[in-house]
């Protein structure tokens, strides 16, 4: 009955947390109707009262990203937000401003468009064009790309293909480091799981890259002579695809001369890895700001 009740749990909690599901949905408005809610129930459970600027960075609305205030002169953390690549929203902080207030850093949350209005390819372009502003208005400031879920997919896609930062006069070495929170999709092409949740994500990556699986995975773009910057890669236990995901994304950056590590969150579920980032105590977030220092 336990393992019952984990399984379940586990379904409820990949449900939510990636926001989305089968193109099905689209033929039943009820159920769109039920997870546009979810979605903006997600968005305002996540929203932070900390002051903060949106800045522009192309002619959608979604085309920008949130600056929030703060005296902190160290690196720059710019998060990138998850919800299955077709649903979330910039403002989806929970307490990374107070975890940035902390430690000295400054924080911008990135926004992109979604899904089915334009693919991975043109939200981690969005990602790109946020990543150069921040360098331009804090130069000298190491810059560090964190992301959760869709998020942790789309900052290691941007890290390990240069083609996007290539795009905005950068390189994969211009970012100071790397921060994925439970990602997926770091290789689309690979086993998913025979269960329930593996079912559930080749959803979502159906829906998300269609034909462009492989040209949308970090992990199969990784290539020797390219500088990357280090990657810290958690992922939760609970998980089928979660640790083999993060393992090889990480042996192909150290095969390619890259540096990658990989740790687990035994205890987290896919939501709390991100909800619980940034307060005081958390382990994760303990760690990350060591990988962020340099400690």
């Amino acid at each position: 009955m336990r393992e019952l009740h984990r399984r379940t749990a586990l379904m409820i909690g990949l449900a939510a947390a990636f926001a989305a599901g089968t193109a099905a949905a689209q033929d039943r408005p009820r159920r769109g109707d039920r997870r546009r809610r979810r979605a903006d129930r997600a968005v305002e459970s996540g929203r932070s009262n900390a002051p903060h600027t949106s800045i522009s960075t192309g002619s959608d609305p979604k085309q920008a990203y949130d600056l929030y205030a703060g005296a902190g002169t160290g690196p720059v953390l710019a998060y990138i937000h998850g919800g299955g690549w077709s649903m979330g929203d910039k403002a989806m902080v929970h307490s990374l401003p107070e975890y940035a207030q902390r430690h000295g850093l400054t924080l911008a949350s990135i926004g992109y468009r979604l899904v089915p209005q334009v693919t991975p390819r043109e939200q981690a372009q969005d990602v790109a064009a946020a990543v150069v502003a921040l360098k331009r208005t804090h130069p000298g400031r190491p810059l560090f790309l964190m992301g959760h879920s869709a998020g942790a997919h789309l900052a290691a896609l941007v890290g390990a293909d240069p083609t996007y930062l290539a795009g905005v006069g950068l390189q994969p070495s211009d970012l100071a480091g790397v921060i994925l929170l439970d990602g997926a999709g770091y290789d689309a092409t690979g086993d998913r799981g025979n269960g329930p949740a593996g079912r559930l994500l080749g959803n979502l990556y159906s829906e998300a890259f269609g034909d462009n699986a492989a040209a949308l995975s970090p992990t199969l773009l990784v290539r020797a002579g390219v500088r990357y910057p280090p990657y810290l890669i958690f992922y939760i236990s609970s998980r089928d695809d979660a640790r083999g995901q993060s393992e090889a994304l990480a042996a192909a950056l150290t095969r390619a001369g890259g540096q990658a590590q990989v740790i687990v969150a035994p205890d987290d579920s896919h939501r709390d890895i991100n909800v619980e980032f940034g307060q005081a105590g958390d382990a994760e977030g303990e760690r990350a700001v060591r990988f962020i220092l340099g400690r």
